[in-house]
This record gives C-alpha cells, structure tokens and sequence, in this order.
C-alpha cells in the first residue's frame, strides 16, 4: 500500500504517488537551482512546469488516474535534464561555429497551426502560416495581399475565418510547436531567453 499526495502543478491537480512525488520533488529542485541564477529563470520554470502539467495530463486519463513513478521517469525522459542542454551548448561553444541547431532545436515536433502573437501585423495568421509552411514571413504577405487583389477582396473572409478558427500560440510550448520544435528544457529556455533579451 502507498501513500497518495495531492498536487497543483502549473495549475493543475494531480494525484500522485509517493516515490513518484519524491522523485518528481528532486526533479524540480534541480531545475529550479539551475534557473533560478539566470535572467527570467521564473519564467522558464513556469513554462516548463507548465509542459510538465500537459505531460500528465496526457498520461492521466481521468481525474482518478493517479500519476506513479513510471510517469515521472517518462516525463523526465522527454524533458531532459539542465545539465544535458549545458554540455551540448558547451560542446557546440567550444568548436567553432557551427550554423546547424543544437540537439534540443532539431525540428522532429510535429508541427502545429497557431497564430503568431509575437511578428503579427494584424491577426497572426500569415505569421503563423509561414512557420507552419516553412517560409518567410514577408513572402506570406505579399501571397495573401496578391491573393486578396486577385479575389476582390474574398481573401480577407478567409483571413477573418483564419483568425477567428486558428488559436493563437499563447504559451512557450505552443510557440515551440508552431515551429516544429521540441518541447524540453533547452528549449523552453532558449525561447524564455531570447525573449527577455
């Protein structure tokens, strides 16, 4: 018999058990020392404890499921360790420069359709299209501005239908899986980083 714990991650509650819970609790504190001394660590914890909550939320298909060890482990696995994501950076620092991504960039994600907040002129939309086609932004534009002169205009029904339909990409992770990237904690980091920056 086990004992099971109730807890509140990124606003969500979790049953949990108690190795798990032990395990899950170290898990956290190494993140969080290693965040903590960086510029918006805060931010990057919350989105990754945030990912954190989706990751159970996935695995815990009702609310009476109770997350156990092997869940954990699993999402440990996904999100990688701080000290992985600093030696891959080290190791690519201490080479030359190379242009290719670091391990935790390569685009294996599958890509998702948000709206853009952050580059939109308007809605996001064409911002968000041209991550999901893998093209310019400008060139995605200039498409639907050709498009809307070429249709009389019937382009902006399909852009405000694209707007209204299309969520926009709120959270680190959703911008991470508008671009195709992985979700772990070199990433979320980097995207916390370059945006305080």
């Amino acid at each position: 018999m086990k004992k099971t714990l109730t807890i509140n991650i990124s606003g969500t509650v979790f049953h949990i058990d108690e190795d798990a819970y032990d395990k899950l609790k170290s898990y956290l504190a190494i993140i969080g020392n290693h965040f903590r001394k960086e510029v918006g660590g805060q931010e990057i914890i919350n989105d990754i404890e945030a990912r954190m909550a989706e990751l159970f939320a996935q695995r815990t298909l009702n609310a009476q499921e109770v997350v156990n060890l092997d869940m954990v482990l699993a999402v440990e696995e996904i999100m990688g360790l701080p000290d992985d994501f600093l030696d891959a950076e080290e190791a690519t620092g201490s080479e030359e420069k190379r242009t290719d991504e670091p391990p935790y960039q390569q685009r294996s994600q599958a890509k998702r359709l948000y709206r853009d907040p952050d580059s939109r002129v308007l809605g996001g939309v064409c911002s968000g299209l041209s991550h999901y086609m893998k093209m310019d932004k400008v060139l995605a534009r200039v498409l639907f501005f050709i498009l809307f002169l070429i249709t009389s205009g019937a382009a902006a029904l399909i852009y405000l239908i694209l707007w209204i339909a299309v969520p926009k990409a709120r959270t680190t992770s959703q911008k991470l899986e508008m671009r195709g990237e992985k979700i772990n904690i070199g990433s979320i980091g980097k995207s916390v980083k370059e945006e305080f920056s």
